[in-house]
């Protein structure tokens, strides 16, 4: 009995360091286990990525790094990524880039 709960233990332990987090968090780079049913408060998702594949999903990266996957059918995740798009526009808008610089007016001199 002693060797059986000792290796469910360690099952269990296995799975926690696989997984690492919220059921939604992306355990793979490229792929999603599952979709959140919660929504995201805005004002800490930093981007997004849409993956497609067996289970197509729309990844949000928080503002502290954490990548949520959600359902891109679901009408907030759509207004998300609305907003996130309007914001990297707006700061597009404000760092447009200077003009080319005028040149400076000195004196050439000649070697003769």
């Amino acid at each position: 009995m002693r060797p059986l709960l000792l290796a469910l233990l360690g099952l269990c332990c296995l799975a926690l360091r696989a997984v690492e987090g919220v059921g939604s968090e992306v355990v793979d780079q490229r792929i999603c286990v599952s979709l959140t049913t919660r929504q995201l408060p805005m004002n800490r998702i930093k981007t997004y990525t849409i993956k497609e594949g067996p289970m197509k999903a729309v990844i949000f990266i928080t503002k502290r790094g954490l990548k949520v996957c959600a359902d891109p059918h679901a009408n907030w995740v759509k207004k998300a990524v609305q907003t996130v798009d309007k914001s990297r526009r707006m700061n597009v808008n404000q760092t447009k880039p200077t003009g080319a610089q005028q040149p400076t007016r000195t004196a050439v001199t000649q070697a003769r």
